[in-house]
């Protein structure tokens, strides 16, 4: 049980971080938010690495590069579509369906590992689908128009839960190979470089003009994503991916509540009864 720490760690600090990455996107945007936190997290991984490189670096690095690259296109790809939910949508709505990527990571656990698979995991994914279907289409134009159509900020949501989802379940071979720190460093290196030549082939400034950039709080947002990182690392050398993982991803209980009580977000009883089926799957699938 030596697991339930690391991931109880990386939960409250995902959750903070993500609260905060919500109302900073919506004043600078997601490719300036991402950009931010993500070298403030670096730093802070920096400040660890560089006094203790000796028994942190490893040559293996090397040929885990491909795949640590793969890793930081789907953490580019699902932070640039998880902010952008954030900012077109409401926080206890978007959060719950991004969470949800630790059910990608535990299928993929169990279907490539052959991981052990209890009654109320498969219990526990069933809630997580039902409740995303639940939290994500707009039932009353459905009835007025017989037109599905889906939530604002929902499509990105899913987006990122997938991208979360096969990112995370494959970080967990160059963690074991490696060790429970590099990789994470080396992969947010490689987002950074991805994002910063998207944004020079795209011609996007650094730093947004015109807007007061909340520096203290990217870093914060930087600072606790990383610690996030560093715990689940630290865990999945304890326990399997399967086991460790959903609880990480039950972030979004902790989102989702400062949200409620910050953002003072209303949600109809169809959108709270889905979003705690959710976040009922996801706890169900740490037990």
């Amino acid at each position: 049980m030596n697991f339930i720490l690391p991931g109880v760690i990386s939960m409250f600090c995902w959750g903070i971080a993500i609260f905060l990455a919500a109302i900073v996107s919506r004043k600078i945007g997601n490719v300036h938010t991402l950009l931010w936190m993500q070298i403030f997290g670096l730093f802070v991984g920096l400040v660890y690495f560089i006094p203790n490189a000796r028994t942190l670096y490893s040559g293996q690095i090397v040929p885990a590069l491909p795949i640590i690259s793969v890793i930081a296109v789907l953490q580019l790809i699902a932070y640039l579509a998880f902010y952008k939910g954030l900012e077109k949508g409401q926080v206890s709505l978007v959060s719950p369906l991004g969470a949800s990527w630790g059910l990608i990571s535990a299928l993929l656990g169990i279907v490539f590992y052959h991981e052990a698979f209890a009654f109320h995991q498969g219990l526990s994914i069933f809630l997580i689908l039902a409740g995303i279907v639940g939290l994500s289409l707009d039932v009353k134009k459905f009835i007025d128009s017989k037109q599905v159509s889906v939530l604002a900020g929902v499509k990105e949501g899913v987006i990122a839960m997938f991208a979360w989802g096969i990112s995370l379940f494959l970080l967990v071979t160059p963690t074991k190979t490696v060790n429970w720190f590099f990789p994470t460093l080396v992969f947010r290196l490689l987002l950074i470089l991805f994002l910063g030549g998207y944004m020079i082939a795209t011609k996007t400034s650094f730093v947004r003009s015109k807007v007061k950039v909340p520096w203290g709080t990217l870093f914060i947002i930087g600072a606790f994503d990383f610690a996030a990182f560093m715990s689940l690392s630290l865990g999945e050398l304890q326990a399997n991916s399967s086991l460790i993982l959903p609880i990480a991803s039950a972030y979004a209980l902790v989102t989702v509540a400062l949200a409620w009580i910050v953002l003072k977000e209303k949600m109809t009883p169809r959108h709270l009864i889905s979003a705690l089926v959710i976040l009922a799957g996801i706890v169900g699938m740490s037990l």
